[in-house]
């Protein structure tokens, strides 16, 4: 959403540009309307060669939220056709109007713009399958459309001229920066299991194939048959070229080496690198994820490290970062930006507390494990005892009492309710650490510092 709300600034910008620069009639807001969308829709064709010049993967989502923000405004354009028909001719169809060719060709753009607007979405990429691929390629006609339809209309002003000229000298000078490199046909050595397509940017990797194309998962680049076209944009295998993911040039490549559910919604993810990284107990890493969207980041507590092997805690949600790795398998990649994280174990010899709600656990085991010859108290709070973990890991650490809460459940063993500082006696000199909840951390920070402790770290989860 964020994303939307910041490419939709310089439209709003330049949409009452327009509006205060003319009367406001409404025919003049009908082609505001469709200006800032022409707009849009010329920055979506823009992505692709921009990622090609600049080598930035991470502006691709941009050619669906550009896509998406000129189909809204052309929704309001055509709005206001239609409104001002019925208007001055009291029916919405005026058969003599759609023969003539601004009009026309007005319609036949919207129905386009429609379909790839609707379409425009996860589900539809999931239910579509190779098929939304090929309805994407309508956005080049339909540019052509679009400007026949502003031609059409006498409206081919400076300002489409201006946008018009900037994407083809833009898709020109990426079209010659591509063609200097040698073709991925006659350059197929290496490491390299990733070709993209120059023309459409769409990426061909040998891991998952192109099964809507008849090409089978794992098969190289090399064995693909000849006649096999790109599913997005229709060019041969000649187009392609070897691609490098810039976050795996920028950051730290990572094996999986398990991915185990601790409970339904708990992964202990445990990965391997090359490169070895310090951790100090407490910290969380960076991890480069990817989905259809593009590259993107989410940071995850480190629960034990040895430098190159590095495992993780984490609580499996229905966002893009949960999506990807529910799925996880042994072998796949991930990339490990860089370890972080200010909530830290001191180096002291006071007693330490450690108090934590669901995976807030994480950082703790890493701490409670690190200080073996410590005196230390453990207070662990989950729903119910289908959210435990770490249950027999937590009784094999050195000198540490633990009581577990189940705030939904009563059972022998475990205390009943939320996490409750009132019942214990904590040693005058205590470092606190807490981790989980928000509110939890919050209630817990304001008890203790109300007791007259300052030796409190904390973090939110």
């Amino acid at each position: 959403m964020l994303r939307y709300l910041f490419a939709l600034i310089p439209g709003i910008f330049l949409f009452f540009g327009f509006y205060f620069g003319n009367s406001g009639e409404m025919n003049l807001l009908l082609r505001d309307f469709g200006r800032v969308s022409f707009f849009y829709l010329t920055l979506a064709l823009a992505v692709t060669p921009i990622i090609s010049l600049m080598k930035k993967e991470g502006f691709a989502p941009y050619r669906r939220v550009f896509g998406v923000l000129s189909f809204l405004f052309a929704i309001a354009h055509t709005a206001l056709y239609f409104s001002t028909e019925y208007t001055y001719q009291k029916t919405f169809f005026v058969l003599a109007h759609f023969k003539e060719l601004d009009v026309f060709s007005g319609v036949i753009a919207f129905i386009i713009i429609a379909i790839l607007g609707i379409t425009s979405n996860n589900y539809s990429v999931r239910l579509l399958k190779g098929t939304w691929k090929k309805i994407q390629v309508f956005a080049y006609p339909l540019f052509l459309i679009a400007a026949l339809h502003v031609a059409f209309a006498s409206r081919f002003e400076g300002f489409y001229i201006t946008i018009i000229s900037l994407l083809i000298l833009l898709r020109t000078a990426a079209f010659l920066f591509e063609s200097g490199k040698t073709p991925a046909s006659k350059a197929l050595s290496g490491n390299t299991t990733r070709y993209r397509c120059v023309p459409c940017g769409y990426i061909y990797d040998e891991k998952y194939g192109d099964p809507d194309g008849g090409i089978a998962p794992g098969t190289r680049f090399e064995d693909i048959p000849d006649d096999w076209i790109c599913p997005v944009c229709g060019v041969g295998k000649a187009d392609f070229v070897p691609y490098e993911e810039e976050y795996e040039k920028e950051n730290t490549p990572a094996t999986v080496v398990t991915a185990t559910f601790l409970n339904p919604t708990t992964l202990e993810l445990v990965l391997e690198t090359e490169k070895p990284f310090k951790v100090i107990p407490g910290q969380y890493a960076r991890i480069a994820l990817k989905d259809r969207d593009g590259i993107f980041y989410r940071s995850y507590s480190v629960v034990d490290s040895n430098g190159k092997r590095i495992v993780f805690c984490i609580k499996i949600s229905s966002g893009r970062g949960g999506n990807i790795l529910k799925n996880i398998q042994t072998g796949d990649m991930l990339a490990i930006e860089g370890i972080y994280g200010s909530f830290v174990l001191q180096d002291s010899d006071h007693p330490k507390v450690f108090i934590a709600t669901g995976t807030g656990l994480a950082p703790i085991m890493y701490m409670m494990r690190s200080v073996a010859d410590i005196e230390k108290l453990l207070l662990f709070g989950v729903q119910d005892s289908a959210s435990l973990f770490y249950t027999e890991d937590i009784k094999k650490i050195p000198k540490l009492a633990s009581h577990i809460f189940l705030s939904r459940e009563e059972i022998a063993g475990f205390r009943h309710g939320r996490i409750d500082l009132s019942g214990f006696a904590f040693p005058k000199e205590s470092e606190f650490y807490i981790c989980g909840n928000p509110a939890m951390v919050e209630d817990a920070v304001s008890t203790l510092q109300n007791q007259g402790f300052t030796k409190i770290y904390h973090e939110k989860f």
